[in-house]
């Protein structure tokens, strides 16, 4: 029997003290944490829609606001709708991490308390990249949801546009609530869109009983076909076919999978923290909500959100450095100054892992060979040993080119390629697993990975790192020049390359005033370390730094020699400067009126080694004994454990059980 999956939040707990005690006593967060659960079939992928059109219009409260006029909501777009498919390849800790909404119009109207509601509301952008769109929907509702009618009757149209200027139609679709079947309730979707040459349609129709214990369901999409389910209480019956024409039961035939609807695989897409001794969940201040003038004439009239990971505004780059951004705080509005800087400094805390616990982990790998040939993105890199892998030597090797396309990753098989290193050579590497860069150095029997912490000007306090309210650094390796234009981003290094010839050292200094504050400066040249500013994202199309430039390790005090910046056992601190064109690779904080710069908690961040007892199923199965760098941000957002693409869907590799202690022990 093939079995459904199901999506849970899962509380797991942070070891925080020594003592043991009863985190899971009533009455603590832990105990009465809720855990949602959703079952999730590639039949029911149209069905989807409905779920995430009803979860993403509860955030406009339209009882509330009846007859009152047109009104702003910042509605969390990510909340209802996955987006799994964002193409990331982990060039920057901070590029899909910075919090994202949609604003939208709404105006409700209703002649009287008993007659239906009708919603009209316009979305000017919704979805990213090349998917985003403006969107305008109409709903009338007649009856709420209830007990006996969980959906409510409501009749929902909505149309897409490229924007709101030119109208131009990209599609469009409805949802509708069924009341025609005595004793029955359900609905039926039909969706259409389109974006240049490509099309899609997905539809849906759901009879079922109002306690929802038996059924019928077709649906269809032109990405898996038609399909036809029929169900009760213990049992789902599913056939498949390109259409609906040519669905099995159309000619009497029955058979098809059977599905469990009461054992289920379960998939863990969202933990959350808790307080070891006392079950308290762990909260991290992650940042606020904003309001800007998009005008920047104090009309404050646009949405954006500060935090961690920097600032996001409706409109990329709306706010200029010095501008004022409001936050109201229980009716009082608290006025911010922006402070932005052309790139970020991030500290680095250094970790190993022994050569011998590397098998299995994934690497990437650029090098000129890649952007020489230009018909891939990056190596993918694997440990291997003579005794395990039937290669050679131990060692790293190259065995497969990926490219990202609009679907995700696709790897080919290369090699494998043994990856030479000569005397004192460093390998650069990148992990997901590991959160980030990693490093080997030639000889060496264990490779460093690195704990990150962004530096954005408020870490004055005793102790901290800008305490003396500057840095000297020192760099031996890929020490940038100053002020980079095209010509010195052509090449990975030598010529041409945004690197200083020669060892070093090379000395930079880093400030919280000054005429560049916040900026990394070179010493030799005399210049912040930045993109000039009149280089664009299509000038730097073909250059490998299109996505920006990263520093070699940079000190605070001089080593012997330049190889020991890469002996852990030397150097178990450093920083690197990030610049480039992007938001997620620049600096972007705000002080408040008495000119202190806000601090926000970095995401809480440790490693994880997975093991059969902390596994859901209590198998661990090939992951049993592999060490990952989790991050925690709050309220579920956690990341670091592996996933694999599944046809258009992403699954976790393993998931983790209730109850399982991690973190170091120490306070928080």
């Amino acid at each position: 029997m093939k079995l459904n999956k199901v999506i849970a939040a899962v509380s797991v707990l942070t070891s925080v003290g020594i003592a043991q005690a009863a985190f899971n006593d009533a009455g603590t967060d832990y105990t009465n944490a809720p855990q949602k659960r959703y079952v999730w079939n590639e039949a029911l992928q149209p069905i989807e829609l409905v779920n995430s059109i009803l979860c993403f219009t509860a955030q406009f409260n339209t009882t509330e606001f009846a007859n009152q006029g047109p009104y702003l909501v910042l509605a969390d777009e990510g909340a209802c709708f996955d987006d799994t498919d964002d193409g990331s390849t982990g060039q920057s800790a901070g590029a899909a991490n910075t919090v994202s909404y949609v604003t939208a119009v709404a105006d409700v109207t209703r002649e009287s308390t008993s007659s239906p509601l009708i919603v009209n509301v316009w979305l000017p952008e919704m979805g990213g990249g090349d998917g985003e769109q403006a969107i305008k929907f109409k709903a009338v509702i007649s009856e709420g949801a209830s007990d006996t009618n969980p959906f409510g009757q409501f009749q929902f149209n909505f149309e897409f546009f490229d924007n709101f200027d030119n109208l131009t139609p990209r599609g469009g679709g409805e949802v509708i609530t069924l009341d025609s079947v005595p004793g029955s309730i359900g609905f039926t979707l039909y969706e259409s869109s389109s974006n240049g040459s490509n099309s899609y349609t997905q539809s849906a129709s759901v009879v079922m009983d109002a306690d929802r214990s038996n059924g019928i369901a077709l649906t269809s999409s032109d990405e898996s076909g038609a399909y036809a389910l029929a169900f009760n209480a213990d049992n789902v019956l599913v056939q498949n076919a390109s259409s609906f024409g040519s669905l099995p039961y159309k000619s009497g035939n029955n058979s098809g999978t059977c599905l469990s609807r009461t054992q289920f695989n379960n998939d863990v897409h969202r933990y959350d923290l808790f307080n070891k001794t006392t079950g308290a969940a762990v909260s991290v201040n992650s940042g606020f909500p904003i309001k800007y003038a998009s005008q920047n004439n104090g009309n404050y009239d646009s949405f954006g959100y500060i935090g961690y990971w920097g600032l996001w505004t409706e409109v990329d780059n709306a706010v200029t450095n010095g501008e004022t951004v409001v936050r109201s705080d229980d009716g009082v509005t608290i006025p911010y100054t922006v402070i932005k800087a052309p790139g970020r400094l991030v500290k680095n805390s250094v970790k190993t892992l022994a050569l011998a616990n590397a098998r299995g982990i994934a690497f990437s790998y650029w090098d000129d060979a890649l952007f020489s040939d230009g018909t891939f993105d990056q190596w993918v890199v694997k440990y291997l040993t003579a005794a395990a892998d039937s290669v050679g030597q131990d060692g790293f090797y190259k065995t497969g080119k990926l490219t990202w396309g609009n679907n995700g990753p696709t790897v080919a098989a290369y090699g494998p390629t043994l990856i030479s290193l000569s005397t004192n050579e460093s390998l650069y590497m990148y992990s997901e697993q590991l959160g980030g860069e990693v490093k080997y150095l030639e000889g060496k029997t264990s490779l460093t990975y690195y704990e990150q912490k962004f530096i954005n000007g408020s870490e004055t306090g005793a102790g901290e790192e800008l305490n003396g309210g500057s840095l000297t650094l020192y760099c031996y390796d890929n020490c940038p020049l100053g002020t980079l234009d095209a010509g010195e981003l052509t090449n990975w290094s030598g010529a041409g390359s945004p690197f200083e010839s020669g060892s070093g050292p090379h000395q930079f200094t880093f400030s919280v005033s000054g005429g560049n504050a916040l900026t990394l400066v070179s010493v030799n040249s005399s210049e912040p370390v930045q993109f000039n500013g009149s280089l664009t994202s299509s000038s730097l199309s073909n250059s490998p730094w299109s996505w920006g430039v990263r520093s070699g390790p940079m000190v605070t005090s001089t080593v012997s020699n330049a190889y020991d910046i890469y002996d852990p056992t030397i150097v178990t601190e450093y920083y690197v400067w990030e610049t480039g064109l992007s938001s997620w690779n620049q600096l972007t904080a705000v002080k408040d009126g008495n000119g202190d710069i806000l601090s926000f908690d970095k995401p809480l961040q440790f490693t994880y080694t997975h093991t059969n007892a902390n596994d859901r199923t209590g198998s661990a199965g090939t992951f049993a004994g592999q060490t990952y760098l989790v991050n925690y941000g709050g309220n579920g957002d956690f990341w670091g454990l592996p996933y694999v693409q599944t046809g258009n869907r992403y699954a976790p590799e393993f998931s983790i059980a209730d109850g399982v202690v991690m973190g170091d022990l120490r306070s928080m």
